[in-house]
């Protein structure tokens, strides 16, 4: 239960932080200030150093293999995204959102093992 609180605070708020993100591109793209190509490219880049940040954190509190860590928050975020994904855009599924989900928990493994290495 205490894992589940920690990864859901956590997830949570990154989710909350991607949300507000998402919204500020929204209103960008209505003024005409960035277009729709370089909102896309702003989100994913702030959704692979989000996961980054979030894999860093966990594996800094980890005790070894940090990037089982990364693994398991990044999966836990792409399954979350994947919900979203099929419940209010109904796409399928593609090679490019293999890889753009793969690039995503790679994110959050490397995070990690970045995190275990600053350890004091």
């Amino acid at each position: 239960m205490k894992t589940l609180k920690k990864y859901g605070k956590t997830l949570g708020l990154s989710f909350l932080f991607l949300f507000f993100l998402a919204i500020c591109i929204a209103l960008l793209n209505t003024f005409q200030i960035l277009f729709t190509k370089g909102s896309d490219i702003v989100l994913f880049i702030a959704m692979i150093l989000t996961l980054f940040v979030i894999g860093f954190n966990f594996g800094k509190k980890a005790e070894k293999k940090g990037y089982l860590e990364g693994l398991k928050i990044g999966i836990v975020f792409i399954f979350f995204l994947l919900l979203i994904n099929f419940l209010f855009y109904r796409t399928g599924f593609s090679l490019e959102r293999l890889i753009y989900y793969l690039v995503l928990i790679l994110s959050s493994v490397l995070g990690s093992m970045v995190g275990i290495n600053k350890k004091h």
